[in-house]
């Protein structure tokens, strides 16, 4: 109930005692809906802070302020120098009325969402305003006080009556419309009834009992003192008096001066809403991650499946061998007798177009080598994807079980490698440096980094490669400068990790269609950049090459 009138009611009654005789120094504004006050009485100077957020205004002592030197604009110039009268709020309504001694008068409007300080003449005519807004009509008219209301057993009753066959809770508005929300609540838990239960129902004393229990929450609001109620860490409730039905609920509760109290609300409520933003920010970043990482897992080929498809390469190649003279019966494709399985089955075997029986057999041969050798591959990448799908999704958990920004802060602080490869900050924001180079992770572990463009590849290869680390390149065409890092993981890389880095550089090379093209590959520190070569031009020694097929590791996401 921060902003029920109740709790303005308090606080135009705690800022009347503390401004009351006060000289404006300055009024200036420096953040988006916020206007400031500065108040000088004596030696002492107070700073009066409104707030016109949709959804959410205040009137408020600010415990501690500075003004920025750079974008802050001066607003109502013609007030320093005028003395504060008083500080009264409206009947019934939210507004608080800030008289001066020169006559005029500031209105602070904390409506949800049309809040507004504007100033007027001693007649009531409009001088200035801090936001667009229209005011409401005879605002200016209204009746301010401070004084607290009283209610009689017979205003009750007679708006109880008029509620009819309506429940409790309408006859409270219909008493007074702030009566409503956790203020009515409130009563009915002291008072033993319900907010839904008919007032027809209501026995007399049970109406009795409301009058007085509403008369000592109205009595308990003028004490000064302000409570703030946590559930889970996080602001729920504020208001100036106990709010015991919430005790009976479990929430926290924290007393302190009502100003103090309703200011704590005001940083929990806030650091609350930020915690939730970099909780959503970086969750969604996890999930997105994750997301991934399981498409990549569901790609992979099946290691059974694999040892099978190796093992009918290997068939094939041998049928093959066996009847390397037949004719096939029509182009593309040859049946013989399965010898290996049963001689009264035939099976009929694909043949690669204008190559012989041979070299057919030998191709064969060769897919079968590949395929199992791909096996331990997939394995190994299977398990890394498995680990980093356990890591991630104890960090989404870790996340989403944080119950305070400096908790989560922490959290990133010590996952700062897992952060970064999130491309995320220590701070749950999106990292605007990503990682400049695409990246991979071939058989055994090891990552693969491939250029971009030109000015990229020179980075890659002068700035983030080792003097060990193999550098690839497609051979005689423009492509990416590609980099098997070395260090990247244990021991050496496998033959198959090499050729898969291969693999890369001719995807990512002009010759991305052709089939079996020319990669060279050497160590880096073999590789120079002369000095005024364009942009990605460098010399190479002691270079292999290697026949490679261009392609992607599997699961690999092509971010073209």
């Amino acid at each position: 109930m921060f902003s029920n009138w109740l709790t303005y009611r308090a606080v135009a009654q705690r800022l009347d005692d503390a401004l009351k005789g006060a000289v404006i120094m300055a009024a200036f504004t420096q953040q988006k809906n916020e206007l400031v006050l500065v108040t000088r009485r004596g030696e002492d100077e107070t700073v009066l802070q409104f707030s016109a957020e949709p959804h959410f205004a205040w009137l408020l002592l600010k415990p501690e302020f500075a003004r920025a030197r750079k974008n802050s604009l001066d607003l109502f110039p013609d007030l320093a120098g005028d003395r504060i009268e008083s500080v009264r709020i409206a009947k019934d309504d939210r507004i608080v009325r800030i008289a001066l001694a020169s006559g005029r008068a500031l209105y602070a409007f904390l409506f949800s969402m049309r809040a507004n300080m504007l100033l007027t003449d001693a007649d009531g005519t409009l001088l200035d305003s801090f936001k667009q807004h229209a005011a409401p009509a005879n605002y200016a008219e209204t009746a301010y006080s401070n004084a607290l209301p009283e209610f009689s057993d017979m205003d009750v009753v007679s708006a109880f009556s008029s509620a009819g066959e309506k429940a409790v809770r309408d006859a409270l508005r219909h008493l007074r419309p702030w009566l409503a929300g956790a203020l009515a609540e409130e009563i009915c838990f002291r008072a033993e009834c319900t907010l839904t239960q008919p007032v027809a129902d209501l026995a007399q004393e049970k109406r009795t009992a409301i009058t007085a229990v509403l008369n000592e929450v109205l009595r308990a609001s003028d004490g000064g003192t302000g409570y703030v109620y946590l559930r889970d860490g996080a602001a729920a409730h504020a208001a100036p008096f106990q709010l015991r039905h919430l005790e009976e609920e479990g929430f926290e509760e924290i007393a302190s001066p009502l100003l103090d109290a309703l200011f704590l609300y005001l940083r929990k409520r806030f650091s609350g809403g930020e915690l939730a933003a970099v909780r959503k920010r970086v969750g969604d970043r996890i999930e997105r991650e994750l997301q991934r990482l399981e498409r990549s897992l569901g790609k992979l080929s099946n290691p059974d499946t694999l040892r099978l498809q190796a093992d009918e390469y290997e068939k094939f190649g041998n049928l093959l061998m066996i009847h390397l003279y037949d004719q096939p019966e029509q182009p593309g494709r040859i049946t013989v007798p399965d010898v290996f399985t049963d001689p009264r089955l035939v099976v009929s075997i694909p043949l690669k177009g204008r190559t012989t029986v041979l070299e057919n057999s030998q191709r064969y041969f060769g897919k079968a080598q590949q395929t199992r050798a791909s096996i331990s591959y997939v394995k190994e990448r299977a398990a890394s994807l498995r680990y980093r799908i356990e890591v991630l999704s104890m960090l989404r958990d870790s996340v989403r079980d944080s119950e305070h920004l400096n908790e989560l802060k922490t959290l990133f602080k010590q996952q700062a490698k897992l952060m970064n490869e999130l491309g995320m900050t220590q701070k749950g924001e999106k990292d605007e440096s990503p990682f400049p180079f695409r990246r991979f992770v071939v058989e055994g572990g090891f990552e693969v980094w491939a250029g971009k463009n030109s000015a990229n590849n020179d980075l890659l290869t002068v700035r983030h490669s080792r003097p060990n680390d193999l550098w690839f390149h497609a051979r005689g065409v423009g492509g990416s400068h590609v980099v098997l890092k070395v260090g990247s993981a244990a021991g050496d890389p496998s033959k198959q990790a090499i050729r898969q880095a291969a693999a890369i550089a001719a995807y990512y090379s002009k010759h991305r269609n052709a089939k079996r093209v020319p990669v060279a590959y050497t160590e880096k520190k073999y590789v120079r950049k002369p000095k005024g070569a364009n942009p990605g031009s460098v010399l190479v020694d002691r270079e292999k090459v290697l026949l490679i097929d261009p392609a992607l590791p599997e699961g690999a996401d092509n971010d073209d």
